[in-house]
Formats: C-alpha cells, structure tokens, sequence
C-alpha cells in the first residue's frame, strides 16, 4: 500500500517588519517521489520547485532539510512582499496550505525631512 504525502505542520500567518527576514517553513511527511512547490498566491509567482529556486528576485532563498522541511526566506522583505505564499505538493489532487505575510513599518528616504517641534 503506498502513503501518501501529507503536511507535518501548519504553516503561520506572519508579520515582518520592513527590512527583516520572513521565513515559512513548510514540513512534508511521506513526500516519496513527491515534489513540493512554492508560490506567491496573488502574481500566481511560482518561486521555487522542489530543490530548484525558480524566482530570479535576489532576496528570496529557499532550504531544505533531509527531504521533509522546505523553508522559504525572504530577505530584506519589502512592503511588494505582502500576500499569500503557498506550499504545495505535486500530488493528484494537489496539497496545498498558505500563510499570510504581513509587512509592517515605513522606511524614512534620505532626503525626507525631520520635524521636530519644541514646546516652550
């Protein structure tokens, strides 16, 4: 009889300050001959399959760990960043779950002024 893949764990919903590193793991049991995906949900953005990085953006990584936790890194996350990813597995019909990324806080540009005010 063969098993088939299902997810160990579930992936979180996460929010990330501007700047910082944004990382869902997503952790497969019995992948077998299976392969597992990963997308950006909203650009239907396929980032990575199985070992192979797929997205030429810099700042997305992706590791793997004795073929059962497939991590994806977003480094230095920007506010583009937002959405939903989505880890699937090539299995008929298709596992998949999705967490959210939420980006938070305003990077101040070099040229914006700082106003401070004194009360006398």
């Amino acid at each position: 009889m063969r098993h088939l893949p299902y997810f160990a764990e579930t992936i979180e919903n996460i929010t990330v300050a501007m700047g910082r590193d944004a990382i869902f793991p997503c952790v497969v049991n019995n992948l077998t001959n299976y392969k597992v995906a990963w997308l950006k949900e909203e650009t239907h953005s396929l980032l990575s399959i199985h070992d192979k990085l797929i997205t030429r953006n810099y700042r997305i990584s992706l590791s793997e760990a004795m073929d059962k936790r497939w991590t994806l890194r977003i480094s230095s996350v920007q506010e583009s960043d937002t959405g939903w990813y989505m880890c699937q597995i090539n299995t008929v019909p298709m596992l998949s779950q999705k967490a959210y990324l939420h980006v938070v806080g305003v990077k101040l540009l070099p040229e914006s002024p700082v106003i401070m005010m004194n009360k006398a």
